[in-house]
């Protein structure tokens, strides 16, 4: 989950901003300007964000790749906001406990039926892209 977060950050600011600053251009990761970021172009740090993005596995994230990867998580994202189970335009009471059962699931690392505060606190952080850091 951590990860998925952390490339959801880094989706959002490729497409978001630097990303389409202009024709073939990725963002500033893309190097040799071929409109693609290659494993040889991206730090070490970034290198899991690459595979998720990376759809025909070539080594290669292409602009439409970026593109995809970026809507996928935004109806990700969409779902955990609003999340409408049965698509009927509305969360009822049951949709909405359902998901905060589920949310607490999985920040409940434990499985102890309780929440500790190092366990919320991972949580918000994978939420914001962090990577354990406080």
């Amino acid at each position: 989950m951590m990860k998925t977060a952390f490339g959801v950050t880094i989706a959002t600011i490729l497409i978001g901003g630097a990303a389409l600053a202009g024709p073939g251009k990725l963002s500033k990761a893309d190097k040799d300007g071929d409109g693609r970021v290659s494993v040889e172009e991206i730090d070490e740090r970034h290198r899991d964000f690459l595979s998720k993005a990376d759809a025909d596995k070539d080594g290669f994230i292409t602009e439409e790749e970026m593109r995809a990867l970026h809507e996928s998580k935004r109806a990700e994202m969409k779902e955990k906001l609003f999340p409408d189970a049965d698509k009927n335009g509305y969360v009822d009471r049951y949709e909405f406990e359902e998901a905060a059962r589920a949310r607490f699931a999985q920040l409940d690392k434990n499985g102890d039926g309780r929440l500790s505060e190092e366990e919320a606190r991972a949580g918000h952080m994978r939420g914001h892209g962090h990577r354990g850091r406080p």
